[in-house]
């Protein structure tokens, strides 16, 4: 990676440390693709993999005031996606030989810490509490857009609705839950609100 992109990932992470969204979905729209492949080779699972990537940007966003001090974003980004990849890894075969290889490599990466664990277990259950909250068809398109990653027009011809209708939906669903997140100490970027844990 050249000096100027650096500059431009540094200037992103400067900006998320802000509380920047927009530059929140930058980067994550710039990762996803480079870490879905990193994540695979570990995980072979594209499910976890997808879990994995989304707690990589969950723990950005919660350290996020840590960020402006990062020298090699896109280092930085890799380690906590091999550290998140390997951690479930070995919860998966704690005996297993390549995680046990990896470890001697690298014996300063750990499981992630108690408090972030914490932290995602709160979040996800307060998303599902907040889902719960949502009007009958509200509810139904949030979770079929978020558990079942389906797009706007496929969730608007399973529910023979108009695509309109399922993005104001969305637009409002995301808002509450983002609202009542925060009513619990809990600041999210719409993007990780939309987003499945």
């Amino acid at each position: 990676m050249d000096l100027k992109q650096i500059n431009i990932e540094k200037e992103l992470l400067a900006r998320v440390a802000q509380g920047d969204e927009d530059a929140f979905n930058v980067l994550f729209h710039a990762y996803v693709p480079r870490l879905h492949t990193l994540v695979m080779k570990v995980t072979r699972s594209e499910g976890t993999a997808k879990d994995i990537i989304q707690e990589v940007f969950l723990y950005l966003w919660i350290d996020r005031e840590a960020l402006a001090e990062v020298e090699v974003p896109q280092n930085w980004i890799y380690k906590i996606a091999y550290n998140r990849s390997y951690t479930w890894l070995s919860r998966q075969c704690s005996r297993n030989r390549k995680y046990n290889e990896f470890q001697l490599q690298h014996p300063d990466t750990g499981d992630e810490s108690l408090e972030h664990t914490v932290f995602l277990n709160e979040t996800a259950r307060l998303i599902q509490e907040a889902t719960a909250l949502l009007p009958e068809q509200a509810r139904k398109i949030f979770k079929l857009s978020r558990e079942t990653g389906l797009k706007a027009a496929e969730v608007a011809d399973r529910l023979d609705i108009s695509v309109q209708t399922v993005r104001n939906s969305l637009v409002r669903s995301v808002k509450f839950v983002k609202e009542y997140l925060a009513q619990h100490g809990v600041m999210l970027p719409a993007l990780l609100v939309i987003l499945n844990f």
